[in-house]
């Protein structure tokens, strides 16, 4: 049987609503609208006490695999190339024979990357497996390559072997919960459904961490519903300095910049973006704040290259400062303020020093104060067990999805519930579990489960 042509590729990823699993949630069959040389099947899971990627990769190679080649077709790439850390042994192992296996040898390799973070931010990856580097504001497209989570890669498999479109997520569940497990469960799922899977949490005042200890977020709600894009959440006390960093006011934030900060490099030392030459300067940017100079336009604007992945602050800062909300509040300020982003430098050249200037895993994880969580997250059964399920019609970068259905109305899993907006960039939305429509807005889409 011939193997589809590129076109027919991407209209089943764009007919499954397929999107960036690593948490960017861009839309794949925009992704896969290009011509490279390589693709990078993004295997890091460089977040810590994150685990889905590496038992994805472990469990079932063959289908990241074939998702990799179709995605190579689609954007007529040579070669794909799998990232994945060393210490992941044994997904390693799995993905090797299966290329050996299916003979490709000459088409797909895998790249073992050293344990530090962050691995996984594109930029980053694509230095460290092809040697060349992302320009400021640029895209991989921008060098030749496409990188693709391997989670998405994935869902694409299924999407154009099976035309399954994408229902359910695996989520890991950490933190301090009794059993921590990594659960596949419809998208809608309440994030406290997984908790109470996990054998519910250890403390009575906790809050619940969406994304990872270094660029997650608060989930304002323990019944948010999980996403297209929730690969991990974290169970953390109340009085954790992870939760604490973001429940600090803004206005705090500036007032301790002001009084604390130390003057000091440390936090564009270890900033991954500014070790590829790109003009950011955290620490321009807090004296600047903490001195009260507006003059310096360029440190402000440097915040727009921030990829916000938190080391500054977590790893840099000595006097536990947030060089990376200063950058978000600021960068978010410029937006609204119309203020333009600098012109791209194409001939930036990065610091020489920048590999001596990896943060180690094992290091970030004790400064976190994460140690006692960093444990094995088995895949387990999971049954939901909730009445309905909301599915918010924005679950991706672009637009939201426009709904295509009615109150009252019965649908099944695999059913559209959202179609992209006519000449926007978005992604379709689909009934993950049986039921019926109970509640529809330009928000979400609430499904009563059928028992």
């Amino acid at each position: 049987m011939s193997e589809p042509s590129p076109d027919p590729i991407r209209q089943a990823v764009r007919d499954a609503g397929i999107v960036g699993a690593g948490g960017g949630g861009f839309p794949a069959h925009v992704k896969l609208d290009a011509q490279v040389d390589v693709v990078l099947a993004n295997g890091a899971e460089c977040e810590p006490l994150a685990r889905v990627d590496q038992q994805l990769m472990a469990r079932e190679p063959d289908r990241v695999l074939r998702g990799l080649f179709l995605v190579m077709r689609a954007t007529g790439a040579q070669q794909g190339i799998v990232g994945i850390k060393s210490k992941h042994g044994g997904a390693i192992a799995a993905l090797r024979q299966t290329i050996r296996d299916r003979h490709l040898e000459r088409q797909m390799r895998v790249h073992e990357l050293q344990d530090f973070y962050p691995a996984g931010d594109e930029f980053v990856l694509v230095r460290e497996v092809l040697g060349r580097t992302i320009p400021e504001f640029g895209l991989p497209l921008s060098v030749g390559a496409v990188v693709s989570n391997v989670a998405t890669l994935a869902d694409v498999a299924a999407a154009v072997d099976e035309g399954s479109p994408v229902t359910h997520r695996e989520v890991t569940v950490a933190g301090e919960v009794a059993t921590p497990s990594t659960f596949r469960v419809p998208v809608g799922t309440p994030l406290q459904e997984l908790v109470d899977a996990a054998g519910g949490s250890r403390v009575p005042d906790h809050r619940i961490l969406v994304g990872g200890p270094m660029m997650g977020s608060l989930a304002d709600d323990p019944q948010q519903p999980v996403t297209k894009t929730t690969s991990i959440i974290v169970v953390l006390p109340t009085t954790h300095p992870v939760v604490r960093r973001r429940t600090l006011p803004t206005s705090r934030s500036i007032h301790l910049t002001r009084s604390a900060c130390l003057k000091c490099v440390m936090c564009t030392e270890v900033c991954p973006r500014n070790a590829l030459g790109h003009r950011l300067y955290p620490d321009r940017l807090m004296r600047n704040v903490a001195v009260g100079v507006c003059e310096d336009l360029a440190a402000y604007q440097g915040a727009y290259l921030c990829s916000e992945c938190g080391l500054c602050a977590v790893y840099g800062c000595v006097q536990n400062l947030d060089p990376c909300a200063m950058n978000r509040e600021f960068k978010a300020q410029l937006g609204q303020a119309g203020a333009p982003r600098p012109e791209p430098q194409e001939d930036r050249v990065e610091r020489l020093d920048g590999p001596a200037r990896r943060v180690p895993s094992r290091r970030l994880i004790a400064r976190l104060g994460v140690t006692a969580y960093d444990g094995p997250a088995p895949l387990a059964p999971f049954e939901s067990t909730s009445a309905a399920l909301t599915i918010p019609l924005h679950q991706h970068a672009g637009a939201p999805a426009v709904p295509v259905v009615e109150l009252g109305q019965r649908v099944y899993a695999g059913d559209l519930l959202g179609e992209i907006p006519p000449g926007k960039l978005g992604a379709r939305v689909h009934a993950s579990v049986d039921g019926t429509v109970s509640a529809v807005t330009d928000r979400a889409i609430v499904l009563e489960r059928s028992r």
